[in-house]
């Protein structure tokens, strides 16, 4: 079958056919000279246009048919970055972004760098990175501004993604399979919180202490907890310490902790964490859940907020309430596109290669990251200065009055 030729090949062709013509003519006839300079002016006009509009994309654009019939993207820019080369390119009518996402694996080992690719008022935007993402980061203590600054990772510029949950981005789940770096991201978390915060951290490891059990002596710690009875417990005496709070700003006529804490300075209330590693544990007992959900719905306000981690990123785990009220997502490998849907809306997740590389969904925008590498062994020398002795190990526990009046209210 004979191949169609796309346009700007069938103008390129014309250009020099009308060129060559007009040249010829005029050594033949003189006398039609005008007629022969107007046709190579066309020539020259059409041979100078494709060479402004060529790019290194246009065969690479046809062997993918990324085009529609004759029509092929033609580039409209380019701009160099620090870190990349950006071109833009049009769109023509009948494909979409969807058509160059699915294309992506292909434009990537064709041109041998990672892209990113965007859609633009009728342009697509092809970010060609001048080197492939770094795959690995040792964590180092990082001061982040902010009341409850957490550390995310690093994106493909190799600049530090993190983000404050007392400013609008409230809590934060993390999710991905085993051998995807969620342990290690988590550890670095919770270290950073612990050597550059003043928030006070309550930890839920229902896998006996073996994951979160390192940081249980350290200064900032207030709870730990390694069986389902201790993280009922801690569960209810955070719902009640939430409705504590809440009173108290209706009595002061505040609307939240930060307005609170700017009014009465010497009597600031702290900020808290609760995480919890693996909080798929928790389904088994619906009034956990019950609590949990609470929480994330009204505890932002007063300063209370949730990270929870999970490897089992299923619908049933991560229910329509769970991300309705976590809407931070740090999404690291799946097992399937449809997990990877659960986990950030959308698929990707899957192809991430894991050790901690990862997409962190913000306000509905979604960035790349590489979180940083922290083992046990590092991790125990960096706060075993803020170990300190404790007692057993409890939370302060609510009273029977308590526990009721919250079922009561719940």
């Amino acid at each position: 079958m004979k191949e169609v030729k796309d346009s700007r090949m069938l103008l390129v062709e014309t250009s020099i056919y009308s060129f060559i013509t007009g040249f010829g003519t005029e050594l033949i006839d003189p006398s039609l000279s005008p007629l022969c300079k107007l046709l190579k002016i066309v020539g020259v006009l059409g041979i100078t246009y494709y060479a402004y509009t060529w790019s290194k994309f246009d065969l690479l654009f046809k062997n993918l048919k990324l085009g529609v019939s004759t029509a092929y993207p033609i580039i409209k820019g380019k701009e160099k970055t620090e870190y990349s080369d950006i071109y833009r390119f049009t769109l023509p009518k009948g494909i979409c972004l969807q058509d160059f996402l699915d294309k992506q694996e292909a434009i990537e080992n064709s041109l041998g760098r990672e892209v990113d690719i965007k859609y633009t008022y009728k342009t697509i935007q092809i970010e060609v990175y001048k080197e492939n993402q770094k795959t690995h980061y040792d964590y180092e203590p990082t001061k982040i501004s902010g009341d409850v600054p957490i550390i995310i990772g690093y994106s493909r510029r190799g600049e530090l993604v993190s983000c404050d949950l007392s400013s609008g981005e409230p809590h934060v789940l993390i999710a991905g399979e085993t051998g995807s770096g969620k342990s290690t991201t988590l550890r670095s978390i919770i270290c950073n919180l612990i050597l550059m915060s003043k928030v006070r951290l309550h930890l839920v490891d229902l896998k006996n202490g073996a994951e979160l059990g390192l940081f249980r002596k350290c200064s900032n710690v207030d709870s730990f907890c390694r069986n389902m009875k201790q993280a009922k417990d801690l569960l209810m005496q955070l719902s009640i310490e939430t409705d504590r709070r809440y009173d108290m700003f209706y009595e002061k006529d505040v609307k939240d902790i930060k307005d609170y804490n700017k009014k009465y300075k010497t009597k600031m209330l702290d900020y808290q964490i609760l995480i919890i590693d693996e909080f798929a544990d928790l389904h088994s007992d619906k009034e956990c859940m019950s609590i949990l959900k609470e929480l994330a719905r009204k505890s932002r306000a007063c300063g209370i907020h949730l990270i929870i981690s999970t490897q089992r990123p299923s619908a049933t785990v991560i229910d329509g309430d769970i991300k309705a009220n976590i809407t931070n997502s740090l999404g690291l490998k799946t097992i399937n596109g449809t997990n990877s849907s659960i986990v950030i809306d959308e698929t990707g997740l899957e192809k991430l290669r894991g050790d901690g590389h990862g997409k962190f969904k913000r306000g509905g925008k979604i960035i790349e990251i590489q979180c940083p590498y922290l083992d046990v062994n590092r991790c125990r020398e960096l706060i075993k200065q803020t170990y300190v002795e404790k007692d057993v190990q409890k939370s302060k526990q609510p009273t029977q009055e308590d526990l009721l009046n919250a079922i009561e209210n719940m």
